[in-house]
């Protein structure tokens, strides 16, 4: 509240005829005091003059209550405290601005001299003392003996020299400030006994409540009110509610003093003072009420209604309880009720507007209820004419917006009548235009956001527009992507079947184009170049051909074999027996046994041998178990840094590949607990692409060519290569492309697919290796920049994500059907993917979406406010069942709790080994020299292993987040590490690091 605000406060506080408490008026005088603000110089005298004002009255009123105290510097100016409170005061004050009425009500505090012990007081202070020596529990207990005995000085001078100092002794100092008083009735010397106690003990609101009513007790009533009045009513006891409530009552106080006695029958007990009190109360309150009722009969005799209620809640606000003001008040609601219902009844009457009528029975309703069942009746026809009314509105409207081919609004009011509208208003409606008959109960397009459902209707208006101009071309593409929306309606059958037949016959044309260019192939004069080209030439002409009849098609398929048949060089062998090897190391076994087949004589069949022992030599793997061992007892170290004895190359949800050396790799199975060492020269510079986990397959790349792949099985039952080619002779791409990913097919050897950017595109294509390497499909999308991974092993699923829209892609290269538009319209930052379940996890603005294939949210971490100032260059390992994922930054790792959005330590993860998602993560340790490994699981021990901290919370501002950008990227930061110093007694070679 402004200043301006506490000073008309204070004008009215002033003004009122109400008696404010101390406690509100020292409030206003400080909030007033102008003294430590910036205001002009007139705002700051009528500061000051309101402020006097404010003391004035503060001390006229309760002035016993409060001293003054002088100031050092100024004569004339002086301090108002109160008197047994030394921490209230009410400020500053000018003495020549204070009333005569004011200095002579103020009050003083006793003197020095006045309160200084005699001679026989102090002999009896000692005494006492000596008495007294022992705890409080037991000087209340040699008090209550001597209480027994009738020994009430004694007894007296025992508890009046008990002092606590712990909090646990409060029910003794209490026990023993309510025997002076109810027993003893020294209620003098239970003041002086309170307020001797430390003060951090006067603090305690038990302690203030004993002390104010042992001052009511004693007939200290200004000492009473402001203890009372510095604490809140709701605290205190029932007795302690009607002494308060007597203090009001005594001060012309009555609205409080009544407020206080309700308080006080709310509360547990009873109360045997005061018994006269309430009476006293309500007949005070009734005398100042019965004028107004007096009045209000006079105003209700002359019909004046609003006069009389007026002045019937004056009366009832001075008098709650007041029965026969509440009766009058009654009868009074009940005249003006009648007349207000008659009144509204006459506007119905001559109402002729829709909305007001239906407010005007509105509010008969609420009045009216003998009438009720009529006026919902009323109600019910008003509205099914308006609605009506409303249909027909918006019936002529579409006719219109039909008529002048605006379509938009058209869908809007077609939308507005399928939900207001009955269903014969919206047959009605369809049949307008043949447009809308697309939309009648159409259940593709209702399962689609509104704004996704018009968007798809007004493509087939557009696509129907332009068909029917005679501009076909392009179209066939969007009328496949509409056919699942409108393929049952004739309008779609109708436009599906003219540009089917314009695509078919652009089909043939294009086949009749390919077969030609087929034929002149016969006059090459290096008939294996022509050979190659017919057979690209084939692979080309499947796709026009799936648009043809079946038999029309079978006979261009003919006729394009005849070609190549013709092409083929006569010899004895059809084919080289270089082919044979080509087809081994391609990794293309079924066509190397249909090569085998057709052998001519036992002389080649030698040589095909030969050619089987050179590839499975140069395919070769040796293997070599390790011993691996589970030790749930292993020490876990994570604060020590040391070099990790092998270098992690990759993993999968079991696997974790190990690199020994150039031509040595250890695989570890967490799942089967096994270790094995594989041995091939081949090994060397080769790094993993991608993975078959559940067939333990691997496609491993050279990272010094970037162009030849190799495809290995590595597991204990089988070691060796089973592929190798070059991406430059299998693969066609422009000059300056990239290769985003490589990824193996799940269900045949021979197939992959490739992720490649060209400039502002990038494709996505699935190739069958082979002798003649081919195209099976493509999907090719804009972009800038792209990231591809895999979503799935079975079947094969993948993610591309650019800077404006994440791909989803079936093995066939297709979309998902029912993707959502929401989901991939933007770039997905991604956190990790768990390709068992087929799941992406996404970092939203602080939420993570675990997301499925339609890209549609399935769970959802709501507290990671952490990961809106995120962003993920490297694909984390993420634990599911414990909602933690693994993050490495600046050579420290760390886990991140999606779920209570807390860090851990940061630690050294050299001997930290960890799976893909659904990851676990294990603590190792390598034997090299006997070739043994041991391994612990800690993803269940992660909350005892290290200390977990919030980094940043959420609706921090732009200096949070660049702390905990600092917080997260400092690897000393809330870190476990100790970074080993070098010693000379180390050795060498650690063989267990």
């Amino acid at each position: 509240m402004s200043w301006q605000l506490y000073v008309k406060a204070a004008q009215s506080v002033l003004d009122s005829a109400r008696i404010p408490s101390s406690v509100e008026l020292i409030s206003l005088i400080k909030r007033v005091n102008p003294t430590c603000l910036k205001l002009p110089e007139t705002d700051r005298e009528f500061g000051y003059r309101i402020k006097n004002r404010l003391q004035n009255l503060l001390l006229e009123t309760y002035g016993e209550t409060f001293h003054l105290a002088p100031h050092p510097c100024n004569t004339d100016t002086i301090l108002i405290k109160h008197n047994t409170l030394p921490s209230i005061d009410a400020c500053h004050a000018d003495l020549n601005a204070l009333s005569m009425k004011a200095l002579n009500t103020v009050g003083s505090i006793p003197s020095a001299a006045a309160s200084a012990p005699t001679n026989n007081d102090a002999k009896g202070s000692k005494s006492r003392k000596r008495t007294a020596s022992g705890s409080p529990k037991e000087t209340l207990r040699n008090a209550e003996l001597l209480l027994e005995q009738y020994e009430y000085p004694q007894a007296e001078e025992l508890l009046a020299a008990i002092r606590i100092t712990v909090h646990g002794d409060l029910p003794t100092l209490i026990k023993a400030a309510r025997i002076l008083t109810e027993q003893i009735g020294a209620y003098q010397r239970a003041i002086e006994f309170l307020l001797a106690q430390p003060k951090h003990v006067l603090k305690d609101k038990v302690v203030r409540e004993l002390l104010a009513m042992t001052y009511y007790g004693n007939g200290s009533i200004a000492e009473a009110r402001a203890l009372f009045e510095s604490g809140e009513p709701g605290d205190l006891e029932k007795g302690s509610l009607y002494a308060y409530a007597d203090i009001s009552f005594k001060d012309g106080n009555l609205s409080k003093a009544y407020y206080l006695l309700k308080m006080a029958d709310e509360k547990e007990g009873f109360v045997t003072a005061h018994t006269s009190l309430r009476k006293e109360i309500e007949a005070a309150m009734l005398k100042e009420a019965e004028p107004y009722l007096q009045k209000a009969e006079v105003a209700f005799a002359r019909t004046d209604l609003s006069q009389a209620q007026s002045l019937l809640q004056r009366a009832l606000s001075l008098y709650p309880n007041f029965k026969k003001a509440r009766e009058l008040a009654g009868e009074v609601e009940s005249r003006k009720t009648g007349a207000e219902v008659e009144n509204l009844w006459q506007r119905f009457g001559s109402s002729g507007k829709g909305n007001e009528r239906l407010n005007l029975l509105a509010q008969l309703l609420e009045r009216d209820k003998e009438r009720g069942e009529q006026i919902r009746n009323l109600m019910a026809e008003e509205r099914n004419r308006q609605k009506k009314e409303a249909v027909n509105k918006h019936l002529d409207t579409l006719r219109g917006l039909a008529a002048q081919e605006r379509w938009e609004e058209c869908y809007d009011n077609l939308l507005w009548l399928s939900r207001q509208g009955e269903e014969t208003d919206y047959h009605q409606a369809c049949a307008i235009s043949p447009y809308f008959s697309v939309l009648c109960h159409n259940k593709g397009l209702r399962r689609l956001p509104d704004g996704d459902a018009r968007e798809q209707w007004l493509r087939l208006v557009r696509l129907k527009r332009q068909v029917q101009q005679g501009q076909a071309e392009g179209c066939w593409e969007v009328v496949q992507d509409l056919q699942q929306y409108f393929h049952c309606y004739p309008l779609f059958k109708e436009l599906y079947d003219t540009l089917f037949e314009h695509e078919s016959a652009k089909a043939r044309r294009e086949a009749e184009q390919l077969l030609s260019l087929m034929d002149e192939l016969d006059e090459w004069e290096e008939k294996s170049d022509a050979l190659t080209t017919a057979r690209k030439l084939y692979a080309q002409l499947q796709k026009p051909l799936a648009l043809l009849p079946a038999a029309e098609r079978a006979d261009y398929k003919e006729d394009a074999k005849r070609v190549m048949h013709r092409l083929e060089p006569e010899t004895e062998c059809e084919w080289d027996p270089l082919d044979y090897r080509e087809a081994l190391v391609l990794g293309n076994s079924t066509k190397a046994a249909q090569l085998r087949k057709t052998l001519p004589t036992p002389l080649v069949a030698q040589l095909l041998d030969n050619l089987d022992n050179e590839v499975a030599q140069m395919f070769a793997i040796s293997a070599e178990a390790i011993p691996i061992t589970v030790s749930p007892d292993l020490v876990v170290d994570l604060s020590s840094e040391c070099a990790p004895c092998l270098e992690k190359i990759s993993s999968t949800d079991r696997h974790v590949l190990l690199r020994e050396n150039e031509e040595t790799i250890v695989v570890l199975h967490m799942w089967r607990m096994s270790a094995t060492r594989y041995r091939s020269p081949n090994f060397k510079d080769l790094d993993v692409i991608d993975f078959l986990p559940d067939k333990d397959v691997f496609l491993l790349v050279n990272t010094q060519t970037n162009n030849t792949v190799w495809r290995a099985t590595l597991s204990e039952k089988e070691s060796r290569f089973t592929a190798v080619f070059d991406i430059n002779q299998h693969f066609q791409y422009v000059e300056g492309a990239s290769f985003e990913g490589i990824y193996m097919s799940c269900s045949k050897e021979n197939s992959y697919y490739a992720v490649i950017r060209e400039g502002s595109t990038f494709r996505v294509v699935k190739q069958s290796i082979d002798l003649v390497s081919s195209v099976v499909r493509t999907y090719e999308a804009p972009c800038e920049s792209v990231d591809a991974f895999r979503l799935s092993y079975q079947p094969d699923r993948f993610v591309a994500i650019t800077e404006s829209y994440t791909h989803v892609l079936e093995s066939n290269l297709d979309p998902p059907r029912g993707c959502s538009r929401i989901g991939a319209s933007h770039g997905l930052n991604c956190l990790g993917i768990d390709a068992g379940k087929s799941q992406i996890y996404a970092l939203g603005d602080g939420v993570v979406n675990v997301l499925n294939t339609k890209l549609r949210a399935v769970k959802q971490y709501l507290n990671a406010a952490t990961v809106a100032h995120m962003s993920i260059s490297v694909l984390a390992g993420i634990c599911p069942e414990k909602d933690i994922a693994l993050l490495t930054l600046n050579g420290r790792s760390l886990f991140y709790n999606l779920k209570n959005n807390k860090f851990s330590q940061k630690f050294s993860g050299k001997r930290v080994l960890s799976t893909e998602t659904p990851s676990r993560w294990f603590y190792t340790e390598f034997d090299t020299t006997n070739l043994a490994v041991k391994v612990k699981d800690i993803t269940d021990e992660l909350d005892n292993l290290l200390e977990w901290q919030v980094f940043f919370t959420p609706g921090g501002d732009e200096a949070a987040v660049i702390e905990f950008v600092e917080k997260l990227e400092n690897p000393d930061f809330f870190s476990i590490v100790q970074p080993a110093s070098p010693r000379e007694d180390t050795p060498i070679h650690d063989t267990n690091c």
